[in-house]
């Protein structure tokens, strides 16, 4: 996603072609359906087989082709009838066929591939492409990418000096890009493995029959509600918090692949019809939603860093007794802000490699679609960016008695920003208060990282409170504060 997306912005005219082995290539015809809007979701997934012939998360792969519906890309499928069935040179062969077919239908085409990394060695597909291009007559080169293998990332750590590298040119034409350490993996596929029979309605035993005695949900809740207190316990030991076993466990977790929270959320909780909206909504598009009020952690997909972000907005809450719906609008967009910092602040510690959007990040995107008109996800992205940038010109605005040195003289009203950017955070469903707190908690964790920061301001900020109105802001900016400094 981030090359595909980088490469659309820095290349406004070139176009380029999805190549997937997740899909078969006899599969073309539900596949342009659903491109075109003929098809469901639901019957699309039907219509491939999806869940017996792929299997992984539908979720991860959803947001590729949504990206090619925004901008009109094709998508084609590039395995064999029988897929894993049949032999790795087999697929091979078949794959090369249908990318240079592709190459072929789509000249003025970039094509991007994913694909498994054994197929990316050198006896493999790169070489079947070029035979099949010399026969077809083809004329291109290939970029091979593999992603974070452990024995390059290991080998990384014996060379002091290569220990920040994010990318290894392995050879011409031929890099890793290593964006998550080892252990974050195959814990990530450890919990993938454990959850991903949630649903099923059957658990097999040792013979292979049924046991109707299991009760499958609990079974597996009580595995994701392992994970989640394992993790923050484990903050807690890392920032040095001395909490209550007892009052680590008061959370109560719901995961739903369907966001199927809406009763639990207007009638439990007595939260407006559009409250629960725009919390669905997020926890859709997030993967995860804590919600302070009752504790509750709404999951509509298992992964390390949404497990490990609720957890530190959890701590929080625990220690602090923090609330992110109030009344004032004002005070919740603050209080967002700083939720989505901790949040932040906690996936890092445990996966240190998570990216996250900078302020550089936000200008890039401005900047690059300056004058032109965009629809769908590029145009709310551009949004989002553009109420980042308005927020930090409105803070740096704000009268020189909010800074340290003139304490005494504090506006005694909170300052509120602009009534467009909280009614685009309103109508984004939270997402601009989101990147300002995520922008914010990255640069605090940096600057603990790069030792300009003592570690005890992490621990400060998680047990600060915020229960006013002033408390909640005095927060925020002072993390704008340092950031800017």
């Amino acid at each position: 996603m981030r090359l595909m997306r980088s490469y659309k912005e820095r290349y406004k005219g070139q176009q380029f072609l999805i190549a997937l082995e997740m899909f078969k290539a006899v599969d073309q015809d539900s596949i342009d359906a659903y491109l075109a809007g003929n098809l469901p979701e639901s019957e699309f997934l039907e219509a491939v087989n999806y869940q017996q012939e792929w299997g992984f998360p539908w979720q991860n792969f959803r947001m590729i082709l949504d990206f090619a519906k925004t901008h009109k890309l094709p998508v084609i499928g590039i395995n064999t009838e029988n897929s894993g069935r049949d032999t790795l040179k087999e697929r091979d062969r078949y794959a090369a066929e249908c990318l240079v077919r592709a190459a072929v239908q789509y000249p003025n085409h970039k094509i991007m591939c994913l694909i498994g990394e054994y197929h990316l060695a050198d006896g493999h597909l790169p070489k079947y492409l070029q035979l099949e291009m010399r026969r077809q007559k083809v004329k291109g080169k290939t970029l091979r990418l593999l992603n974070n293998i452990d024995d390059f990332y290991f080998k990384l750590q014996k060379d002091s000096a290569l220990n920040s590298t994010e990318y290894l040119r392995l050879k011409k034409d031929f890099y890793c890009v290593m964006n998550s350490p080892p252990w974050m993996k195959w814990q990530s596929f450890s919990i993938w493995e454990d959850m991903r029979h949630v649903g099923s309605g059957q658990v097999n035993d040792s013979e292979g029959e049924l046991d109707s005695d299991l009760d499958l949900q609990s079974e597996d809740a009580f595995d994701i509600d392992y994970q989640f207190l394992h993790f923050a316990r484990n903050l807690a030991d890392f920032l040095g918090l001395a909490i209550d076993s007892s009052d680590m466990e008061s959370f109560h977790l719901q995961y739903s692949p369907d966001a199927d929270f809406y009763k639990d959320l207007t009638q439990d909780l007595a939260l407006t019809s559009k409250q629960a909206e725009q919390i669905i909504q997020r926890a859709s598009q997030d993967g995860v939603y804590f919600l302070a009020k009752s504790n509750s952690v709404l999951l509509t997909y298992i992964s390390i860093n949404n497990l490990a972000e609720s957890a530190g907005q959890y701590l929080y809450r625990v220690l602090t007794n923090f609330d992110d719906l109030l009344t004032t609008p004002n005070d919740d967009f603050n209080r967002r802000i700083l939720k989505a910092a901790i949040g932040m602040i906690a996936s890092k510690i445990l996966n240190p490699r998570r990216k996250c959007m900078e302020l550089h990040h936000f200008r890039q995107i401005v900047k690059r679609h300056k004058g032109q008109r965009l629809t769908g996800q590029a145009g709310s992205r551009r949004k989002i960016a553009q109420g980042v940038l308005a927020f930090d010109s409105w803070w740096h605005d704000l009268p020189d008695g909010l800074s340290p040195r003139s304490r005494k003289v504090l506006l005694r009203a909170v300052p509120v920003p602009p009534k467009e950017l909280l009614r685009l955070d309103r109508n984004s469903n939270y997402e601009l208060s989101r990147a300002i707190g995520q922008m914010l908690g990255l640069s605090l964790y940096k600057k603990v990282i790069a030792n300009k920061e003592p570690p005890a301001r992490l621990r400060r900020l998680f047990k600060s409170k915020s229960h006013t109105e002033r408390a909640a802001w005095d927060q925020v900016e002072g993390l704008y504060r340092l950031m800017s400094r």
